[in-house]
């Protein structure tokens, strides 16, 4: 009662001012950080923070991508370190009932405390702490308050648990020694590739990762919402889920709760009265429906298949604790009318296994994505993120796949891919390990599921849920020895990723699928008791493909499967993004082989470049340079051959989706990405544009030896009238040999068509044509003779090619123009050849980080004209750049 008149006198002094029913400050800069003996003090840290980053800015250490300071560095993760913060006082810890302090992202390993008084322990680097400080503050203010959350070495504490686990083995237990990585990752939750990947250093950082906030309420908070959708009739029906806090501790809960959707006026307009009491941990539940005109809305659609229409649905909470006025507080979510399903149906041989988006069944085109960052205060960067996800855009793609070893994305990733058109197949974080499945670790996974699930799900662009990565596929192939213990492992396996994960999605998210594993036979995995006798089995859900010891620029060794989930080959990122002016070519070797993690070394790159191209002299000067180059073409051919085999088995073989290994990088290093580190492209993602253009034809030699062409159409509409023209051409000769029509050929919307296949060697014969000198071209056409797509055919191994004239190549640049409001510059380069170039590849001097973002809008291409026209934007170069043509280096495989 004393509190009600309190807040009454408050509001009466404010002439009926409207009163805020929640408020938050953010805690997010003037830290200070210092080691466990304190010979380490760093001051004016703003979060996010990592102890890696605030440790390089204050010139303790240099970055950890500069040579091999992933080894110079490990100290940093074995020491511990305390943040500190003097809170101020202020008067709204007397106005609210409430003041919540709220970590939203610690890692991992900590103690918090107000001053010397212990708030509480955290060990999830993917849970929001919540506390409850109301108590505290008033108290202790207006004297000095002081936040301190000490963080205890994540290496330390793994190591430790890792004596708690003798009777069963959590394996492996350490990474493979060439990783330079550290040990037992899954036995804590914390990004698992921080201790070190196959294609990533071990950076096991430490910091507030997240922003720190202070929040003030009186009865209740807005917290998540929740979204979903079903179509009944003229109506789609919207089921929300508004989730509410009151502070850390079950308490009465009375108000409003209002729905609306912005720019539907009169439509899905709702309040409800909310008088519940909420759970033990102060949160609280509440359902509504709404109803939505189907004519009202637009659809929104993937990449490729139409526009991604947004609406803004407002929810307001008021509380109901005076009857003075209050301004609700509320919470906008964007949603997109679309339904999705994966459909799972018998066929012949097996079950289908495809993404049905507004009853329109889709092929699924696209990358994975790891983290942007291995250090996780990092990995949220704004303009990164966007800048990938547009680049992923950029070539066609419409789904990536969040894999299982690095973080939760940030609010900005799943808006952008919502933006975007870019649906999400989204792992949760667990990968390539077997975890333990004790009480107090499964009870710290539920929580971090279920509060990640509630801030992701309402997003259209989130296609499904899977619990994990390639962990099924480990247990029963017995990666990691664990054959001896195999039930025991399976009943771990069940608990954790069933009973536990499943189980808690599926209690936030009932509309989505949720595959207990990728790869897995998807409703056969469950079926077989949610472990499959072959989880890589191509007639049944999805699958990861690598194989590195077949010539991977054969399409005759991809046998397909219904989705591919992963797959790729390895490359080296450009010679310029080395610090290749401070670095002997021997220091340089040096250095790429301490940065190449694979078990397989660099061998599997050099072995797919001998089986198909000239090799450099290995004593030439410009032998780095050349090895680099040729990677880079080996690795765009193998994934272009791999992929356009998956396009074009959709009718023959079910196939509905690739997504190659990987787009995005952590550092420079050997690794299967299309896009390097710092973003530049290599040949593959400049290729990728023409790989997953929606109207494409594949060209290949089949085991026969005949020609088969297939046309792709992913794009929707009446049947349209393609035609194709095929050239065949010499190595050394602009002029074509010869010239083949096939016209008139009708392709429905959304399928693939295959043409009869082509005796191609009875058609070199007629011309006394050696395959090794010769290709095939081709250009796709429609009805009116626009051009739909083009793409080329070898015939040969480009080794043994005999009549491939050496090119002289000229670069020039013949117009700049400069956007002001975009501080991005565009050139226009001319680029001339005496004769055929193979794969001529531009690649700009390392001039400065910028030029990592300066993109050709063509590279790595066959040249069959002497001059053609390329533009190079760079963004964030601004006006007053000058690149000359001297700073772009040019290549071509028969120019080496």
């Amino acid at each position: 009662m004393m509190k009600r008149l309190v807040i009454l006198i408050a509001i009466i002094s404010l002439k009926n001012a409207k009163v805020l029913s929640f408020s938050e400050i953010n805690l997010n800069s003037s830290w200070r950080i210092e080691n466990s003996n304190g010979t380490i003090r760093l001051t004016n840290i703003s979060l996010p923070s990592g102890i890696y980053s605030a440790l390089e800015e204050a010139r303790v250490i240099k970055s950890i991508y500069d040579f091999k300071n992933d080894l110079s560095t490990k100290w940093v993760a074995r020491e511990n370190w305390t943040y500190l913060l003097n809170i101020p006082c202020t008067k709204q810890q007397h106005d609210y009932d409430h003041v919540i302090l709220s970590l939203h992202g610690v890692d991992t390993f900590s103690l918090v405390y107000l001053n010397d008084e212990l708030l509480g322990e955290t060990n999830n680097m993917f849970v929001r702490y919540r506390y409850d400080v109301t108590t505290l503050l008033r108290k202790e203010c207006p004297s000095e308050v002081r936040l301190r959350i000490e963080i205890r070495s994540a290496v330390a504490e793994a190591a430790a648990l890792s004596a708690r686990y003798q009777q069963l083995k959590v394996v492996p237990e350490c990474p493979p020694e060439v990783y330079h990585g550290e040990c037992h990752m899954n036995l804590i939750r914390k990004m698992q590739a921080s201790f070190s990947w196959d294609w990533g250093l071990a950076a096991p950082s430490m910091g507030l990762w997240k922003p720190v906030r202070l929040e003030y309420y009186n009865s209740a908070k807005l917290s998540d919402v929740t979204f979903a959708l079903t179509e009944v009739g003229d109506y789609w029906h919207i089921r929300l889920g508004v989730y509410l806090e009151t502070g850390t501790l079950s308490k009465p809960v009375e108000g409003t709760l209002s729905f609306s959707i912005l720019g539907l006026t009169g439509l899905a307009e709702q309040t409800i009265t909310v008088e519940e009491d909420s759970a033990e941990n102060g949160e609280l539940l509440v359902e509504n429906t709404l109803k939505v005109p189907k004519q009202s809305v637009e659809r929104w659609w993937p990449n490729g298949h139409g526009l991604q229409k947004l609406y803004e649905l407002r929810v307001q909470w008021e509380d109901e604790i005076l009857t003075s006025p209050q301004k609700p507080t509320e919470k906008i979510i964007r949603i997109g009318f679309r339904s999705i399903e994966l459909v799972q149906d018998k066929t012949n041989d097996g079950l289908t296994f495809y993404f049905m988006v507004n009853n329109v069944p889709i092929f699924m085109k696209g990358s994975n994505w790891i983290t942007s960052s291995i250090l996780p205060e990092k990995s949220y960067d704004e303009d990164y993120v966007k800048y990938l996800l547009t680049s992923a855009k950029s070539t066609h793609m419409n789904m990536l796949r969040v894999w299982g070893g690095g973080v939760y994305e940030s609010d900005l990733f799943y808006q952008l891919a919502d933006e975007l058109g870019i649906l999400i197949w989204h792992d949760l974080m667990f990968a390539c390990s077997m975890y333990p499945a004790n009480e107090e670790f499964l009870n710290n996974v539920a929580t971090e599921v279920r509060q990640n699930v509630k801030r992701i799900q309402y997003h259209p662009s989130v296609a499904l849920w899977a619990t994990n990565n390639e962990n099924e596929v480990a247990l029963r192939q017995n990666w990691y020895g664990t054959q001896i213990n195999q039930e025991a492992y399976i009943e771990e396996y069940k608990q954790l990723y069933v009973n536990v994960i499943q189980a808690e999605i599926l209690k936030i998210d009932k509309w989505r699928t949720v595959l207990i594993s990728s790869p897995s036979n998807g409703d056969l995995s469950v079926a077989q008791n949610n472990i499959a006798d072959n989880p890589q089995d191509p007639r049944y859900g999805d699958v990861h493909y690598y194989n590195y010891e077949d010539d991977g620029w054969d399409p005759n060794i991809y046998s397909g499967g219904r989705f591919i989930s992963e797959y790729g080959y390895q490359s080296f990122p450009a010679f310029s993004s080395w610090p290749t002016v401070s670095l002997t070519p021997e220091e340089l070797t040096d250095l790429i082989n301490h940065r190449q993690h694979s078990p397989l070394g660099n061998d599997p790159i050099l072995l797919m470049i001998e089986k198909n191209l000239p090799l450099p002299l290995i004593d030439s000067p410009d032998y780095l340079r050349n090895i680099i180059y040729l990677s880079q073409v080996s690795q765009a051919m193998i994934v272009k051959t791999e992929t356009e085999v998956y396009r074009s088995k959709r009718i023959e073989q079910g196939t509905m989706g690739a997504l190659y290994w990987q787009l995005n990088d952590v550092w420079i290093a050997p690794s299967w990405s299309s896009i390097e580190y710092g973003g530049k492209y290599k040949i593959l993602h400049y290729w990728m544009k023409k790989i997953f253009t929606e109207n494409h034809i594949v060209a290949s030699i089949n085991r026969n030896k005949w020609m088969d062409l297939y046309l792709i159409r992913d794009a929707l509409g009446v049947d349209e009238q393609w035609t194709i023209r095929m050239y065949l051409h010499s190595w050394s000769s602009f002029q074509p040999v010869h010239e083949v029509l096939f016209d008139s050929i009708m392709v429905p919307e959304n399928t693939v068509v295959k043409i009869d296949s082509f005796n191609i060697h009875s058609y070199l014969s007629r011309f006394n044509a050696n395959p090794a000198d010769h290709l095939v071209q081709f250009e796709l056409l429609s009805q009116n003779g626009t051009k739909l797509s083009e793409n080329f055919l070898l015939l040969d191994k480009i080794k043994n090619a005999s009549q491939s004239p050496r090119p002289s190549i000229k670069i020039s640049i013949v117009a700049m123009k400069c956007s002001v409001i975009t501080n991005k510059a565009t050139y226009s380069i001319k680029v001339d050849v005496t004769s055929p170039a193979i794969f001529l590849y531009m690649e700009l001097a390392p001039k400065s980080d910028s030029l990592k973002q300066c993109h050709f809008s063509n590279n790595g291409f066959l040249q069959f004209t002497p001059s053609v026209s390329v533009q190079l934007e760079c963004a964030d170069l601004g006006c007053k750049s000058n690149l000359h043509a001297s700073d772009i280096n040019v290549m071509a495989v028969n120019q080496m």
